[in-house]
C-alpha cells in the first residue's frame, strides 16, 4: 500500500450489478491498484466480460490496475457491484430494499447505476446485455467515449472516485444498430475478420445490438459472396457449397461505380509502399482478384466468406447482437444458377424460386446461422415506382421464401426491408400479407434527405425498423456531419412507433459522430425541443388525401395568375399526397406560392412523384419571389393500382403547396375504353376553386373532384 495514502482499501464487487468506485471531491481518495473487483462465483460470460472491461477502463483513466476476484455473499465495507438482477448474492450485499426493488424491476437490456453508500456503487443489469451496457455506461462516466472504429480515452489521468449516480438506462427501441452497405471500397467490402469482430464488439459498447447486411445477387456490383444462391443438392451438411459462380467484393483490380482498375504499385504519394501485391481487397479474395474464374475458385470465395461470417455472427450472438443478411425480392437468379438448376427450362420459375430459397436458407442455417433474413423491395421502386404486376410478383416471391423457411423448421425469422417500405399505392401494404413476427423496415428515400417513412404509422402488431442514412453514397469522399439529422430521424422513428432504429452507412471512422449520435438517440431523447411534436403518429388514411400538414390562409395579392384565391391558401408541413385515380397516364401540375418568407433560404424542399424525384432543392422565393404563382407540370406520369403518390422532402422549414391538377387518359380495360380524366385538388381549402372546362360525360362518370384533401 502507498504509505502516503490514508484511506482504507476499497473493494469493488462486480456481481452482475456493476459497482463503481469513484469518490466525489469531498470524499477520501482511492488507489485503483488497491481496488478489488468482485464477480459472482458463477459468472456468465458477459458478467465476466463486464468485470474485465471495468478493470480495463479504470486502468486507462487512472493508471492503476484493480484486481478481479470471485466470492459469493461476502459483504465489504465499500463495494461496487456488477451483476445480473437474478443473482442471489445481491441480497447479501445490498441492504436497501428500495434498491433491490429497482433492480428486480429491470427488464432485458436495462441497467441501473446506483450509488449505494459513501464508497460503493451498483451497476446492475436486467439480463446479460444489460450488465454489459451498465459497465460501458460506467466507462463513459470515467470520460471514455465509444465509436464504431474504436475507443477514445483522455490522456490525462484522474483520481479514482465514486460518482454520485442514480441512473436507470432504458432503450427506446428494442433493436439498435447499423446496416453497413457493401458495393464500395469505403465500406464493409474490405472488412476482414478482425475488422468485423472489432465493430461488432464496439456495437455493444455503443449499446447497440444489431448488424444487417445487404447482398446484390447479380448486376453491376454483383454477384456478391455474402449470400450464395443454389439448391440443396449443391451444398453439403456443413454448409460447404459444391457448385457456384463467380462472385466478388470491391477490389483494386475490378472496375466499379466511380472506380477504375489500378495496380497498387501505381499509387502515388508513397501509397504504393503500403501494399504487398498489385491487387488489394478482402482477405477472402486473396489470389482471386479481380474475381474467381474456375469452379474451384468460385466455391472458395463463397466458402471463405461463410467461414468468416460464422465467426463474426458467433461473436455477435455472445454479445447479444442480432444478425441479418438478405437479398432483393423478387429473387434475382444468377444466369449460371438458372442454367444449372433448370437446364431444359422444364421447371416453372415459381417452383425454381422455392427450391432456391430452400437451398439458400439451408446453407445459411448450416454455415453461418443468423437471426433474420431480410428481403428488400426492388431498388427501382424508389426511382420510378412500381408497375401494376410488380407488387404481385413480389408477394409471390415472399410467399416462396416463407414456405421454404417453414420447410426447414424456421431456423431464423424472415424480415423485409428496401429502398421503400412497400408499393406506391400503399407503402404499408405488406403488413396485411406477412406473418406477424416478420419485421418490416426500409431506408429513408432520396439518399437520406427524406424523413422516416410516414407509413410506418399504418403498421401495427409487428416489429418495424426505421433505417435512416448516416451518410449518402454520392458524397463518400467528403465529410457528412449529419448529427442533427440522426436526432430528428430518431425522434420521428419513435413517434411513428418503430421498434428498431438502424443506420445505413459505408465508412467507419469518418462516420464516428453520426453513428454515436444515432446510438445515443436510441436511449435518450430528452434533448427534443418542447415545440417538436412527439405525440405518437396516427395511422394515415390510405387511398386518398394529404399525408399530414396544416392549412394556412393569406390575404396578400398573388400575381402571375388569374386564380389568385387558390394560391392564397396553402397546405404546409405535409409528407405528401396519396391520391385515388384510375390507372392511366397523366400530366401532373403542382401549383406553388411563397406566401410567408421574404428572403432566400428560408423554405427549401424537394418533390417526388410515384417515387421518382422531380424537383430538388426548390426555394420558392429564390425562384420567383414572394406572393407569385409558380407552376410545374410533369408529363407521362403513370398511375397504377388506382393510386398516384406525391412525396415532399423537407430540407429547410416546411414544404407548402397551393394546388394539384391531374389530367390525362385512363388505361383501357376489357370493360372500359380509355377515357379522359381530370382531378383538381385545392390543397388549402374548399371555398376556392380552380376553374376548369365543363366536365365531359366520361369525366363526370369518373367523379373528378376538386376540393380540400383531409
Amino acid at each position: 500500500m502507498n504509505p502516503n495514502t490514508t484511506m482504507n482499501k476499497i473493494h469493488i464487487s462486480i456481481l452482475a450489478l456493476a459497482t463503481v468506485l469513484l469518490t466525489p471531491p469531498f470524499a477520501r481518495e482511492a488507489v485503483a491498484d488497491e481496488v478489488i473487483i468482485l464477480a459472482p462465483a458463477q459468472s456468465s460470460l458477459n458478467e465476466s466480460l463486464a468485470a474485465r472491461e471495468v478493470r480495463r477502463y479504470v486502468y486507462l483513466r487512472t493508471g492503476g490496475l484493480p484486481v478481479i476476484k470471485t466470492q459469493s455473499g461476502a459483504a465489504e465495507s465499500s463495494v461496487i457491484l456488477i451483476a445480473r438482477k437474478d443473482r442471489p448474492e445481491l441480497k447479501s450485499i445490498v441492504n436497501d430494499a428500495a434498491v433491490l426493488e429497482a433492480v428486480a424491476a429491470l427488464k432485458p437490456q436495462e441497467y441501473l447505476l446506483k450509488k449505494t453508500g459513501a464508497h460503493s456503487l451498483l451497476i446492475a443489469g436486467g439480463d446479460d446485455a444489460g450488465v454489459l451496457y451498465g459497465a460501458y455506461a460506467f466507462a463513459e462516466k470515467l470520460g471514455v467515449r465509444f465509436y464504431l472504429h474504436g475507443d477514445v480515452a483522455p490522456d490525462e489521468k484522474v483520481q479514482f472516485a465514486i460518482p454520485d449516480l442514480n441512473e436507470t438506462g432504458r432503450p427506446l427501441f428494442a433493436l439498435r444498430g447499423i446496416q453497413p452497405f457493401h458495393d464500395f471500397p469505403e465500406g464493409p467490402d474490405w472488412w476482414n475478420t478482425d475488422d468485423y469482430l472489432t465493430y461488432v464488439s464496439q456495437l455493444a459498447k455503443l449499446r447497440m445490438n444489431f448488424i444487417g447486411l445487404h447482398c446484390y445477387p447479380e448486376g453491376g456490383v454483383g454477384p456478391e459472396p455474402l449470400v450464395w444462391i443454389g439448391t440443396k443438392n449443391d451444398v453439403d451438411e456443413k454448409g460447404v457449397v459444391k457448385s457456384s459462380y463467380p462472385s466478388f467484393w470491391a477490389n483494386t483490380a475490378k472496375k466499379g461505380w466511380g472506380y477504375s482498375p489500378t495496380k497498387t504499385s501505381d499509387f502515388a504519394g508513397g501509397a504504393s509502399r503500403l501494399f504487398a501485391d498489385d491487387d488489394y481487397g478482402n482477405d477472402i479474395q486473396a489470389g482471386l482478384m479481380p474475381l474467381p474464374t474456375t469452379p474451384e475458385e468460385c466455391n472458395a470465395v463463397f466458402n471463405r466468406t461463410a467461414l468468416m461470417m460464422r465467426r463474426v455472427f458467433a461473436q455477435a450472438k455472445s454479445l447479444g447482437v442480432k444478425t441479418c443478411i438478405g437479398t432483393e425480392t423478387p429473387l434475382t437468379i444468377p444466369k449460371a444458377v438458372r442454367a444449372d438448376a433448370n437446364p431444359q427450362g422444364k421447371t416453372d420459375d415459381a417452383t425454381l424460386v422455392r427450391e432456391l430459397y430452400e437451398g439458400m436458407f439451408a446453407r445459411i442455417q448450416r454455415a453461418c446461422p443468423v437471426d433474420y433474413y431480410w428481403l428488400w423491395t426492388p431498388e427501382g421502386w424508389t426511382w420510378s415506382g412500381n408497375k401494376a404486376d410488380q407488387f404481385d410478383s413480389t408477394k409471390r416471391d415472399i410467399q416462396a421464401a416463407i414456405d421454404a423457411l417453414a420447410a426447414l423448421g424456421k431456423p431464423f425469422t424472415l424480415a423485409t426491408s428496401g429502398w421503400v417500405l412497400g408499393p406506391q399505392h400503399d407503402r404499408a401494404a405488406l403488413d396485411a400479407f406477412l406473418p406477424k413476427d416478420s419485421p418490416m423496415s426500409c431506408i429513408n428515400q432520396t439518399v437520406g434527405h427524406a424523413p422516416v417513412e410516414p407509413s410506418f404509422a399504418n403498421i401495427v402488431g409487428r416489429p418495424k425498423w426505421a433505417i435512416p442514412w448516416m451518410e449518402n453514397d454520392p458524397t463518400l469522399t467528403q465529410p457528412q456531419p449529419w448529427v442533427a439529422r440522426m436526432r430528428y430521424d430518431a425522434a420521428d422513428a419513435k413517434r411513428l412507433g418503430c421498434t428498431g432504429l438502424l443506420g445505413i452507412h459505408w465508412r467507419t471512422k469518418a462516420m464516428m459522430q453520426n453513428v454515436s449520435a444515432l446510438a445515443a438517440a436510441a436511449w435518450d431523447q430528452s434533448w427534443i425541443p418542447a415545440s417538436y411534436d412527439t405525440k405518437p403518429a396516427k395511422p394515415q388514411v390510405v387511398g386518398d388525401g394529404a399525408l399530414g400538414g396544416s392549412v394556412a390562409v393569406f390575404t396578400a395579392a398573388v400575381t402571375d395568375t388569374d386564380e389568385a384565391p387558390v394560391y392564397q391558401k396553402v397546405r404546409y408541413g405535409m409528407n405528401g399526397y396519396n391520391l385515388t385515380v384510375p390507372d392511366g397516364t397523366y400530366s401532373v401540375t403542382l401549383k406553388f406560392n411563397e406566401p410567408h418568407y421574404g428572403e432566400t433560404g428560408k423554405r427549401v424542399f424537394g418533390v417526388s412523384i410515384q417515387g421518382k424525384p422531380v424537383i430538388e432543392k426548390l426555394d420558392l422565393f429564390a425562384k420567383v419571389g414572394k406572393n407569385k404563382a409558380l407552376d410545374f407540370t410533369f408529363k407521362n406520369i403513370e398511375a397504377t393500382h388506382g393510386a398516384l403518390r406525391i412525396d415532399f422532402q423537407r430540407e429547410v422549414e416546411h414544404p407548402c403547396i397551393a394546388a394539384i391538377v391531374i389530367e390525362g387518359k385512363t388505361k383501357a380495360s376489357n370493360q372500359l375504353a380509355s377515357e379522359a380524366f381530370t382531378r383538381k385538388i385545392n390543397c388549402g381549402g374548399e371555398n376556392s376553386r380552380i376553374t376548369k372546362p365543363t366536365a365531359s360525360p366520361a369525366e363526370a362518370r369518373r367523379r373528378a373532384r376538386i376540393g380540400r384533401c383531409q
